[in-house]
Order: C-alpha cells, then structure tokens, then sequence
C-alpha cells in the first residue's frame, strides 16, 4: 500500500511506502525541538567540559523555555551533553561543582527583586570562585546561612566575567565578602 502525502517545504508529492510514511510520521510525533546552550562544566575532580546542553522550548515548572537551572533540577542524575568535539555523553550532576553560561535572551528577562550579597565559594576539591548571589528568602530569612542551607541543587552566582551555576552539594564553605 502506498501513501501520497504532499511534502510542505517543497510542495511536492510524493508516493511512499504505508510502512515508511508511519516512520515519518511517528518521528515528527516524537520530535522534540531544542535549543543548544554553549556552556562550561567545572567537575569536582578538576576536569574542565566545554560543549553545549539541550534546552526544551517549553519548561515543565512554569510558563516559557526551559532554563539550564530548570534542566538541572530536574529528577535524574544525567543530562545529555555534546562536547566541542562532537562527542555525546550523559554527564552526571553530581560530580559538578559548577557550570559558566551565558544567560539567553529569555533569562535576561527576569530580574530578581531579592537582596544581592557578594560571597566567596570554596569548593570540596579546593577551587575558589567569588561573585555575587541573589537571597530570595522570606523575610526575617534573608542571611547568607538561611539562603545555602535553603537550596537543594544548584544555585546562580554572576561576577563581571560570567554566569554561574554552582552545586550546592560541592560547597565546602562559603562566605560574605
């Protein structure tokens, strides 16, 4: 049995196979659109990842595009990961300490009201990074102690060269600056 379907880019028809035109059309079913978000993957051991993650166009916790925070909190250890190489990997959340991005156009467009705090971050494996982190935290909750013992995964820091995202559960200590 053969199938006439009109091809939308080209306005061609064409004549294929039942079984082939089923392939096709479950892969459009199933095709997820994706946005590459170059990134830096800073790993507890001292390895260094560059290449880019893949951002939904719709995120599941609220309205607009995933965010690299919202990928990370996500349930599950790994996310997919494509090196500048080309190479593929599921890379495992716990085992960074943190990731520098560069936020999209969407991330620009929130602008927390929380109360910004210059801190400085030591990590398990002994690296620094110093920047400033955004507490949005009840009031009466808004100490640099209520707002890391609040997080649960990652966290943002930014300082004048770039954006973070740092793992929570690869601080060793971290202090106001």
């Amino acid at each position: 049995m053969q199938v006439n379907i009109i091809d939308s880019t080209s306005r061609v028809n064409r004549k294929l196979p039942f079984q082939q035109f089923n392939q096709e059309l479950l892969m459009s079913i199933y095709h997820v659109e994706k946005t590459e978000l170059p990134v830096v993957i800073f790993q507890a051991d001292g390895s260094v990842m560059k290449g880019v993650v893949f951002l939904s166009a719709s995120a599941y916790s609220h309205m607009g595009r995933q965010t690299l925070l919202d990928l990370l909190k996500e349930p599950g250890n790994f996310f997919p990961f494509r090196s500048e190489t080309g190479a593929f990997r599921a890379a495992n959340k716990q085992t960074i300490t943190h990731i520098r991005f560069e936020p999209t156009e969407a991330g620009k467009v929130y602008q927390s009201l929380g109360e910004r705090e210059d801190v400085e971050i030591r990590f398990v494996g002994g690296e620094q990074l110093s920047g400033t982190v955004t507490i949005e935290m009840p009031e009466g909750r808004k100490r640099l102690f209520d707002f890391i013992n609040a997080m649960k995964t990652f966290f943002e820091l930014h300082n004048q060269e770039a954006h973070y995202l740092v793992n929570v559960m690869q601080v060793r200590d971290i202090s106001p600056l």
